[in-house]
């Protein structure tokens, strides 16, 4: 299956699954889990209720202001911060089901005097603003800067604190790096990184309180995310915790719809959703993704499943992520993935790549047996270089053209052991690669 139809498929689940943690949380909003579990046992149905009186399926604020900046990003085709603060006055005006403190303090500076920046605030550390970020994730899919800047614009409407900042940002990149096909340890190493800098966010010892705070918020839904194995368990166990449950649910919806994808979410859930609501974010999910730097820069970039040596076998060229590491005996250190795979296929490579690097340095060469080596790191231990990727990217369409191959097959450089995110790795490589080139995403067996 080409990428762009499992990418609309991911998008759609990562919106629709901020409406179903919605509608399921907002039964059990406010709610302590000794009182969930005596009136329900475990809540797993769209049955509505709780303090709003909602009907089954029926959203709240979590969706709606999401609803509310997909349009804004739309009617103008792009990024308008003053257009999403339009969107949100127009919807407060609405009399929405429910409206939280800080949202409703931030839209009346706007509708007062303008403001599209509130000052920063100890009380705003909130989870409002990482609610809504479904839309402005598939709308700047490939564009990191333009995520960290959409999304603290739309956050800073409402909330203004560094917590709330990284939580967003960190949320952010984990749904954009689930939908393009990251695991549970790429997902888990991410939150290391926002742990590392802001240590409340720790949730190893997790203690169960799951309120509006962004912290005690996101410790919710990573402990659930990490600790379960599905779509379903993780969200039922998210809105178990009652608290903030419509919003810990909506997040939660969010990650666990990009990493588990639409066909996990189970089908009364789906049927349950207010018809309305689920057709909007059907098509806007699609149409936020249509304007994304992914889309529009690089659709030449053509993305399989499968398995690399299978492609071979098909008569592709096949790259082989390399490192520019020789050891005494003349041979290259191929020693992990792709590498370690050819190699074990073709047990001259390692002397043979070990002696052009010798001679010629750390580049791309063909190897014979529609072979190519593609640098990726100096050395086994080293993280993978953007620069030498780049690099790479450009050697390879040089080799490329100069032989007049017609199929040509990489896997994703740098992203598997490596560690990089595909979205930093794409758009280094969109330059160089056309129609000819076909990009591997799930591991390479």
């Amino acid at each position: 299956m080409m990428l762009r139809e499992e990418l609309d498929q991911k998008a759609q689940a990562v919106f629709l699954g901020v409406a179903l943690g919605d509608a399921l949380g907002a039964t059990t909003e406010f709610m302590t889990p000794g009182e969930i579990q005596s009136q329900y046992k475990i809540h797993k149905k769209m049955r509505g209720g709780g303090w709003l009186g909602v009907k089954p399926g029926q959203v709240t604020d979590d969706t709606e202001m999401s609803l509310a900046i997909s349009r804004a990003v739309l009617a103008k085709q792009g990024w308008d911060r003053q257009e999403v603060a339009e969107r949100f006055l127009a919807w407060m005006r609405s009399k929405p089901i429910d409206i939280g403190a800080t949202v409703r303090k931030g839209i009346r500076s706007y509708m007062r005097d303008g403001t599209l920046e509130v000052p920063c605030n100890d009380w705003d550390a909130g989870n409002g603003a990482a609610m809504r970020m479904a839309p402005v994730i598939l709308f700047t899919l490939g564009d990191d800067r333009l995520l960290e800047r959409c999304t603290l614009e739309q956050a800073h409407l409402t909330h203004n604190h560094p917590l709330s900042d990284a939580g967003c940002i960190t949320l952010g990149r984990m749904v954009q790096a689930a939908m393009l096909g990251a695991d549970r340890f790429q997902l888990h190493a991410m939150v290391r990184e926002l742990i590392a800098e802001y240590p409340n966010f720790k949730f190893n010892n997790y203690k169960g309180h799951a309120s509006g705070y962004i912290v005690e918020t996101l410790q919710t839904v990573f402990h659930y995310f990490f600790g379960t194995g599905s779509f379903e368990e993780c969200l039922v166990g998210v809105v178990n915790q009652g608290g903030d449950a419509d919003t810990t649910g909506a997040i939660a919806g969010m990650l666990a719809g990009a990493f588990y994808g639409l066909d996990e979410a189970p089908r009364q859930w789906l049927k349950k959703l207010d018809s309305q609501v689920r057709a909007e974010i059907e098509q806007s999910a699609v149409k936020l993704l249509d304007l994304s730097p992914w889309v529009a820069e690089g659709s030449q970039i053509q993305e399989l499943s499968g398995n690399l040596w299978e492609y071979h076998n098909q008569g592709y060229v096949v790259a082989i992520t390399t490192n520019g590491k020789v050891a005494r005996s003349g041979k290259n250190v191929m020693a992990r993935g792709t590498a370690r795979q050819a190699a074990d296929r073709f047990p001259d490579l390692p002397l043979l790549l070990g002696e052009k690097i010798n001679q010629f340095g750390n580049h791309v060469f063909d190897l014979g047996q529609r072979l190519v080596s593609f640098p990726v790191e100096h050395t086994p231990w080293e993280v993978p270089d953007l620069q030498l990727i780049r690099q790479s990217g450009e050697e390879l369409r040089q080799l490329v053209d100069r032989n007049g191959w017609e199929k040509v097959v990489v896997p994703r450089p740098g992203c598997g052991g490596g560690g990089l995110s595909w979205g930093d790795v794409r758009p280094l490589l969109s330059p160089y690669f056309d129609e000819r080139f076909r990009i591997i995403k799930a591991p390479v067996g």
